[in-house]
Parts: structure tokens; sequence; C-alpha cells
């Protein structure tokens, strides 16, 4: 029920589940300001690596693959879900 919905929140602490760290903030802001991009992309301006960052952020449902860049290889391109 809706009218719960607060205590049970505060019980399971549901809120803490939601809070991004900095560095998953970061990597966030930057696919979703300039989507769609790569990995590679977003680690020139990070200047880290974030492969292990972009598989957090797919588990919670905020970035997904939006598809291939026509280059060599072929690499994944980055854009943000509607959850978001």
């Amino acid at each position: 029920r809706p009218l719960f919905a607060f205590w049970l929140g505060k019980l399971h602490h549901r809120q803490a589940e939601l809070k991004l760290t900095p560095p998953a903030m970061e990597t966030l802001a930057i696919v979703a300001y300039r989507q769609p991009m790569t990995r590679a992309e977003i680690e020139s301006i990070r200047r880290v690596q974030c492969a292990d960052m972009l598989k957090h952020l797919m588990d919670r449902g905020l970035v997904r693959i939006a598809g291939e860049e026509d280059t060599l290889g072929r690499p994944f391109l980055y854009g943000t879900t509607r959850q978001f």
C-alpha cells in the first residue's frame, strides 16, 4: 500500500540502495550529457578506467548499450535508460 511505503522504505533501508558513489555519479553524468558514447570516450574524459563503473550502472538499470559504433572493433555505445 502506498500509505506504508515510506515506513517500509525506512525499515528496509531502501534509501541506501539508491545512492551512488561520486565516481558512479560522475560517469553517469558524462554518459547522460554526451550520449551515445563509447567506453574509450568516457575514459578519456575521466582519465581512469570505467568498465566496472559502467557495469555497475547497467546492473542498476541506469545505463544501457545503445548500439555499436561503425569504427574498427565496433565498440558499444552507451546511453541512459528511461529509469534514469
